[in-house]
């Protein structure tokens, strides 16, 4: 869409830390996106590990914008490709 604005979320700027645990870290993230469903970039530079929990909260919030994953850690898209398997298989 023309126009649409991007949102990029860098989570160790936002964080300071490597490690993701925590379901309200990812409503935080949330909580702070622009209204509406532009598209979001997840920016995992630096982040050696997230939790199931951490990624749950998020896929679960972010809803159905369009989400691109940068440098994320091979464990971590395997947990996100499980989560998101699990919802389309569900919500079909």
């Amino acid at each position: 869409m023309k126009g649409e604005q991007i949102s990029t979320v860098n989570l160790y700027q936002m964080f300071g830390v490597k490690k993701l645990r925590f379901r309200e870290s990812a409503e935080e993230i949330v909580e702070n996106l622009p209204k509406g469903d532009s598209p979001v970039v997840i920016n995992f530079a630096n982040i050696e590990f997230a939790s199931p929990s951490f990624l749950q909260g998020l896929l679960a919030g972010i809803g159905r914008r369009k989400v691109t994953f940068e440098n994320a850690p091979e464990f971590v898209r395997g947990v996100i490709e499980k989560i998101q398997a699990k919802t389309t298989a569900v919500s079909v």
